[in-house]
């Protein structure tokens, strides 16, 4: 089984509701870390000079952001969770389910559970102990509700009449009805009766189970193995097992400080300190020695949340790592999670127990910063030492597996995109797609690359090559500049999928001037060092000539680079539906009169190219791929083209072939009537320096069919 395959449990709904409604929840994470960092940062002089600053009641204050944020991290995830998978299977089953209605029944579900004893507003409801039971009624409300909509004896859509809106909610009363009822009987029939809460039963258990053995390193042991399970699962580990720290790990620090004020020597090598400084170092898991490979191996948004991760982790608070990466519900990462603690825990036991590192005996803040917790621990250089020993132990456990699941990220990513590039082969003859507004992984590929958008620009990685356009005697006439969009990960994006993002985006105006913008550029440059006799073709959407001052900006750069109007020829696509409306017709009118010359791209998809061929003055038509390709083996290709070449020929109208490949393919569509020809038989499309090195060993007379010089 390959990387990829065994990724494949991440397309399932559940495993991509989950990873985005932690995505989701992010913000609330990052507020909730900041506010941490705010209450406990262990600087001498900080809580009273903020006291000072801010008067006594800072904290509170603080401490209510908190728990706004990352101490309501739970409810967030209900809802989030629940939204993202009604979000999904509405959009692959194309059902009119709203997410927000199926998110609020699953969030009084999840109250239902966890609200008696407590009440809305207590404060025992702002603690993230855990989110496992918030992924889990999110995914079960929802999957119940979904599929009791479906039931028709449930649907009462057909008591509405008039009211366009009202059939979709009466069809989702009676499935959230009994959604919610049977939440409540689960609470009432199953739970209540054997306990008032289910911490209450938890704390017995773990307080039998850690009273197993008198060995406070295999205590410890269990405590962090039970601990990291529970964080993979989304439960907050140390808040889940408090009772360890209260039984065990206190109680031993203080017995520490006794001896050590009686002039005896500490008899307790584990204790709350110890754990924090030498064990959880930058967080649980150990994942100072995560974020170390992350920054060094990984790219792109794993390497910018890693940056971000970077300065609330040298104080031991890693839940951007744990719930952003994530590293919740990630086998990948479960084992070094496991190992690097343990593998710390036990270093770190031998070395004080061998007496190379004192043991702790004071008191030093969780929140204290690396390096110097270990100092503060061990009140001597050596605890510094050993903190860096397992630091570097706890990044060789990592790494392999940071590179491992950076490989199966970047197996997912490409995946994502050929299946985002497959969805795309359509996107001609169905115009108005829109791929920012899906919410499925290709949604999320297609947001991600218009993230990129203005640092790709900036960057070069948006470029244009250009590709020679020859006529029937061979001598290059033109060249088109075509858009190249090379991403680090994927290669290059397809022309056609670049161009519909940026239209999704938004960006296309701004996108299409830097285009228009560099080709006038090229042009220019090459003039000015002796290349002439050349036009520059650029493509322009639809959508830009919906832009009232298009033809001026288009005016305004040929001026700007001292180019004639004729020098450049504007490409419309066939396959977009051209809009007809007073802008688009005024733009095409001002182009044609300025002297522009107008070409009607892939011809042959059906859409408008006659229509524009009445209402406006048409230069020159290229025939559409699908044409040129099979036109050696299609008969019907062979009439369509020599039916279009009659009719260039009576309008006066140049007929350009593309995708020309063979020399008898070359031979074949002259002879249907094409007087202009474009191609790999002649060079595909290039950087700026090759296609000059074409066009001046073309126009030196070499052989008109001479391969491309790259």
């Amino acid at each position: 089984m390959t990387d990829v395959e065994r990724s494949g449990a991440g397309d399932h709904p559940w495993a991509l509701a989950v990873r985005r409604g932690f995505l989701l929840t992010l913000p609330l994470v990052l507020s909730g870390a900041v506010a941490l960092l705010v209450l406990n940062l262990p600087i001498p002089g900080y809580q009273a000079a903020m006291d000072g600053w801010w008067g006594p009641d800072w904290r509170a204050a603080v401490q209510s952001a908190w728990q706004a944020s990352l101490g309501l991290l739970s409810i967030a995830v209900v809802f989030a969770t629940s939204h993202a998978l009604a979000a999904l299977v509405a959009a692959r089953q194309r059902t009119d389910t709203s997410p927000v209605a199926v998110a609020l029944i699953a969030l009084c579900c999840y109250f239902i559970l966890v609200l008696p004893g407590k009440g809305l507003l207590s404060s025992e409801l702002a603690v993230p102990r855990g989110v496992f039971l918030s992924v889990l009624v999110g995914i079960a409300a929802t999957e119940l509700f979904l599929r009791l909509r479906r039931v028709r004896g449930l649907d009462l859509s057909m008591l509405a009449e008039a009211d366009s809106e009202l059939p979709a909610v009466l069809k989702s009363v009676l499935p959230g009805m009994l959604t919610i009822g049977l939440f409540f009987v689960i609470q009432h029939a199953l739970i209540a009766p054997y306990a008032q809460s289910a911490d209450a039963i938890g704390d017995r258990a773990l307080g039998w189970l850690f009273g197993l053995s008198d060995s406070a390193l295999l205590r410890t042991v269990l405590f962090t193995v039970l601990a990291h399970l529970l964080w993979f699962v989304g439960v907050h580990g140390n808040n889940a097992l408090e009772l360890f720290y209260r039984d065990h790990l206190f109680p031993a620090s203080e017995a520490n400080i006794h001896a050590l004020q009686a002039g005896q020597a500490p008899p307790e090598i584990i204790t709350n300190a110890f754990v924090d400084a030498f064990v959880l170092l930058g967080g649980s898991g150990a994942t100072i020695g995560l974020l170390i490979p992350l920054l060094a191996v990984t790219r792109g948004s794993r390497r910018r949340l890693s940056w971000l991760a970077a300065p609330t982790a040298l104080f031991n608070i890693n839940e951007i790592l744990i719930f952003g990466l994530p590293i919740v519900f990630n086998p990948t990462l479960l084992l070094p999670f496991l190992l690097a603690p343990l593998a710390s825990l036990l270093v770190a036991w031998g070395a004080v127990a061998a007496g190379l590192v004192p043991p702790n005996a004071g008191h030093v803040p969780w929140a204290t910063p690396l390096l110097l917790n270990a100092w503060l621990t061990a009140d001597s250089w050596r605890g510094v030492a050993l903190q860096l020993v397992n630091i570097g132990l706890s990044v060789a456990i990592y790494l392999p597996f940071v590179r491992r699941n950076d490989r199966l990220q970047r197996a997912r990513t490409r995946a994502t995109f050929a299946r985002l590039i497959s969805s795309m082969q359509g996107i001609l003859v169905q115009p108005g797609q829109q791929l920012l507004g899906r919410t499925d992984e290709i949604g999320s590929l297609a947001r991600s690359l218009a993230a990129r958008l203005d640092q790709d620009l900036r960057s070069g990685r948006i470029h244009l090559a250009y590709q020679p356009k020859l006529d029937q005697a061979g001598r290059v006439t033109g060249v088109e500049a075509l858009l190249r969009w090379d991403h680090p990960l994927l290669g290059g994006v397809p022309a056609h999928v670049a161009v519909a993002i940026i239209e999704d985006a938004g960006k296309i105006n701004e996108v299409g001037d830097r285009v228009l913008e560099m080709a006038c550029r090229q042009l220019q440059q090459w003039r000015e060092t002796g290349l002439s006799g050349i036009e520059m073709a650029v493509n322009v959407s639809p959508l830009q000539l919906e832009d009232p001052a298009f033809a001026a900006r288009v005016e305004r750069c040929l001026a700007r680079h001292r180019l004639a109007p004729g020098a450049l020829e504007i490409e419309i696509t066939e396959g977009h539906l051209v809009s007809s409306t007073e802008t688009s017709a005024h733009n095409l009118s001002a182009l044609g009169a300025l002297g522009v010359k107008l070409a009607m791209d892939d011809f042959g998809m059906g859409y408008s190219s006659l229509l524009y061929m009445r209402r406006f003055r048409i230069d020159a038509i290229k025939l559409d791929g699908s044409l040129t390709r099979e036109v050696l083996n299609n008969a019907s290709c062979r009439e369509i083209i020599a039916s279009v070449g009659q009719l260039c020929r009576s309008q006066d109208v140049r007929l350009v072939a593309e995708y020309v490949e063979t020399q008898a393919q070359r031979d074949l569509l002259a002879s249907l009537g094409c007087d202009g020809f474009q191609g790999w038989l002649y060079s595909p499309a290039v950087s700026p320096e090759a296609c000059r090195t074409y066009i001046e060993a073309q126009q030196a007379g070499a052989r008109q069919d001479s391969p491309a010089i790259v």
